[in-house]
């Protein structure tokens, strides 16, 4: 990290996002903040020029771990400007690191501004998960029925690249033995069964748009409490085009218990909407929403399974099976498939 704070560097990568007016960077001194990072190292820095500027005096640098984090890179430099969106950190700088391959980011700092919603994995109050919910509609929004470039992976794309499910379906059945149900065993079943169809029904959904691809609530600060300003969603290295339920279904489908959701499910949908409406989105009735997020819940059976294919911990896939599976039934998604 501490080849990374060198002014010279700095200052070279601030100046391509704004204009410095030929001041000079100083120092750049690293300062302890409280933001744990899971995949990759964050640290406060103190910026001191030798004059008055506009440029930032805060900032916080995150280097992501080897092998992470390389998308979060072309977001800043080129989709988050276009956005336009205060949802997004304030991007200054970033690049590459050389001797590591480690991709860094040079960010607005949010450590006395904001808080996490909750401690994970209790989920916030539903107050805060609405004001989250509101935050992600205006994301949505900003890039809602957009003609992006080809930015890489689509959602429909990433569903396309399964290849791998029914096989790693069958070896987490084998794994789990007993211990998973006929209820489940049956649903995925089913899923499987369905699943070229719900891809092809879900890219004919209206209101593409940039989705993060790892919203859980988690990934939001909020202002502190009493304060004013705008929620921020942070980690953006799972960004592509998708549609806005995609994230939604994560949020509240694969991440939360199945009480939490009943409750907040439904009055947050209805606030996600009406903040789409505020901003400006017309032709998408909340009963189309309704039914959209449906959609999104099922093809959710998909992620606790791509969860164990990639070897993650099964405290993370496991809970998740129960939870989308719960959603599905609730939600009667299944329905869908006629």
């Amino acid at each position: 990290m501490e080849r990374l704070l060198a002014p010279a560097l700095l200052t070279e990568s601030i100046s391509r996002r704004m204009q410095l007016q030929g001041v000079s960077l100083l120092s750049a001194a690293p300062r302890d903040i409280d933001a744990p990072g899971y995949l990759s190292d964050l640290v406060g820095v103190t910026l001191t020029w030798d004059r008055q500027t506009c440029a930032p005096t805060h900032a916080v640098l995150k280097a992501s771990h080897p092998g992470f984090g390389q998308p979060e890179l072309p977001f800043y430099e080129s989709i988050a400007g276009r956005l336009s969106c205060p949802v997004v950190p304030a991007f200054y700088g970033g690049g590459v690191d050389a001797a590591t391959g480690r991709t860094w980011l040079l960010m607005e700092d949010l450590s006395s501004s904001h808080q996490r919603p909750s401690a994970a994995p209790l989920p916030p109050t539903f107050a805060r998960s609405a004001g989250i919910v509101e935050a992600l509609a205006q994301f949505h929004a900003a890039g809602w029925n957009e003609a992006w470039p080809d930015l890489g992976p689509t959602l429909w794309a990433r569903l396309r690249t399964s290849e791998w499910l029914d096989a790693a379906c069958a070896r987490l059945f084998s794994q789990a033995g007993d211990a998973l149900n006929e209820g489940t065993r049956d649903a995925y079943a089913r899923f499987l069964n369905g699943f070229p169809a719900l891809v092809e029904r879900a890219d004919r959904l209206q209101g593409k748009t940039l989705i993060h691809g790892d919203a859980h609530v988690w990934n939001w600060m909020l202002p502190v409490d009493g304060g004013t300003g705008t929620p921020k969603l942070i980690d953006w290295d799972g960004w592509h085009v998708g549609v806005g339920v995609w994230d939604l279904a994560y949020m509240m489908a694969v991440q939360w218990d199945r009480d939490v959701r009943q409750r907040f499910e439904a009055p947050l949908l209805d606030r996600y909407h009406a903040a789409l409406c505020s901003c400006g989105v017309t032709g998408y009735p909340r009963e189309q929403l309704h039914d959209d997020y449906r959609l999104a819940v099922l093809l959710h059976m998909r992620t606790p399974i791509a969860r164990y294919a990639r070897n993650m911990s099964a405290y993370v896939w496991w809970p998740q099976l129960t939870r989308v599976q719960q959603a599905v039934e609730d939600l009667r998604c299944f329905d869908l498939l006629g």
